[in-house]
């Protein structure tokens, strides 16, 4: 419309549509410029109405949004939710920068013991009672004291001479004193042959600890020895016993010989003690030599 009446100013005369046409290009910009300014101030509402709607509505009117306001969109919820950018931090920490760790801190103490499982107590149990039976019924040493059944406690009643290349059993041997009848139980040991006679069958622990005094002799020989056993039935190779060997050295003067150990005996078996000289010489058994036993178990 403007450029018809612009052509029809122009065509009468020349020189009025010229001095009329700067005006008229002044006029047809403003005209635009406040037509843009309508046309983005509704976008700008339609963009408010569309960030307070809900998704479904947003969704139902995606077909009315143009390129151009989608893109504003993305932009204004492009920071936020998942896609926020975090600003780092600018404050320096006041610890500076962390160290290794530290060594591992003191073990606690420990816990209280867990409880006994249902099995281990019927092991417990099984166990229990398989010991009352191998006890004869009962625990005799949780009982009671066990009672010592028989034992014996003699020295040499004097000393025995034992000539060379000889075996000897020791006898007689002197009652106990005041002081050693505690240590008698039963009556199995004769004191005239030196021979203790086992009243029930069972494990004897035997002892003999025997002071041997040799003769003066020219010269000693390193073959010389002294050997002293304990002996069942007076069988000393065909039976076991306790025996020690000693050897008899060249400076003479009295020595000992200990033997200490445990045999079974049978019921009625005897036990006693021999000394075998393989020197070249007589030797003393001194009377303070001493011989003793007692029963440990069945």
């Amino acid at each position: 419309m403007l450029a018809g009446r612009a052509q029809g100013w122009a065509s009468p005369g020349g020189s009025r549509g010229l001095l009329l046409l700067p005006f008229l290009l002044g006029l047809l910009m403003v005209m635009i410029n406040a037509t843009e300014r309508e046309e983005s101030q509704e976008m700008l509402e339609e963009l408010n109405d569309a960030s307070t709607e809900t998704p479904e509505t947003m969704s139902s009117e995606l077909s009315r949004v143009s390129p151009h306001s989608s893109w504003l969109v993305f932009r204004r919820n492009s920071n936020k939710g998942e896609n926020r950018r975090t600003k780092p931090s600018k404050r320096p920490s006041k610890h500076g920068l962390p160290g290794p760790p530290g060594p591992p801190g003191p073990q606690g103490p420990p816990g209280p013991p867990a409880p006994l499982l249902p099995q281990q107590e019927e092991l417990i149990q099984e166990l229990h009672l398989k010991l009352k039976e191998m006890a004869g019924g009962g625990c005799v040493l949780c009982e009671r004291s066990p009672r010592v059944a028989t034992s014996f406690h003699s020295r040499l009643h004097h000393g025995l001479s034992i000539p060379r290349r000889s075996l000897l059993e020791l006898l007689p041997f002197s009652k106990p004193s005041d002081s050693e009848q505690s240590l008698q139980r039963g009556q199995g040991f004769n004191a005239s042959n030196g021979r203790y006679t086992a009243p029930v069958s069972g494990f004897y622990q035997l002892t003999a600890s025997l002071l041997i005094e040799p003769s003066e002799r020219p010269q000693a020989r390193l073959r010389d020895s002294v050997r002293a056993a304990i002996c069942i039935e007076s069988l000393c190779q065909g039976n076991v016993s306790v025996e020690s060997v000693i050897g008899v050295g060249t400076g003479g003067g009295i020595f000992s010989i200990l033997l200490t150990g445990t045999l079974y005996l049978q019921a009625g078996e005897y036990v006693s003690v021999f000394v075998d000289n393989a020197t070249g010489s007589a030797v003393t058994v001194l009377h303070d030599s001493l011989f003793s036993g007692i029963l440990l178990g069945v």
